[in-house]
């Protein structure tokens, strides 16, 4: 009976060695998985924009480029609008002189047309 028994106590043994590997190794695995999930989680945590986000920052860019383009104009505008004054001015300055003048010429009797400028 000696040799029935330690066949099964070593056959239970070798079941109590199997299950107490397998249970090391899956020890082992979670402790591996645990130990490497900050590392993981560390590659995840790169900030994604949003598609808000996206859309947000292309308006802004919008907006500044078209800001931009209405300063440029906008400059160009204003001293178009300087040089028209500036010969309007001139026009009205000269036509005023000219009326002046023909104003003192006809005080003076002086008939001759229009006087020279």
């Amino acid at each position: 009976m000696g040799t029935g028994m330690d066949t099964a106590m070593t056959s239970t043994t070798t079941i109590e060695m199997t299950r107490r590997f397998r249970i090391a190794a899956a020890g082992l695995t979670v402790a591996s998985l645990l130990v490497l999930t900050p590392v993981i989680a560390a590659a995840d945590d790169q900030p994604k924009e949003s598609a808000i986000s996206t859309q947000a920052k292309a308006f802004g860019q919008a907006v500044k480029r078209d800001a931009k383009t209405v300063g440029a104009k906008s400059k160009e505008g204003a001293h178009r609008v300087a040089v028209a004054a500036k010969a309007v001015g001139h026009e009205v300055a000269t036509a005023a002189k000219r009326g002046a003048a023909a104003t003192r010429a006809a005080f003076r009797g002086d008939k001759s047309g229009t006087p020279a400028s």
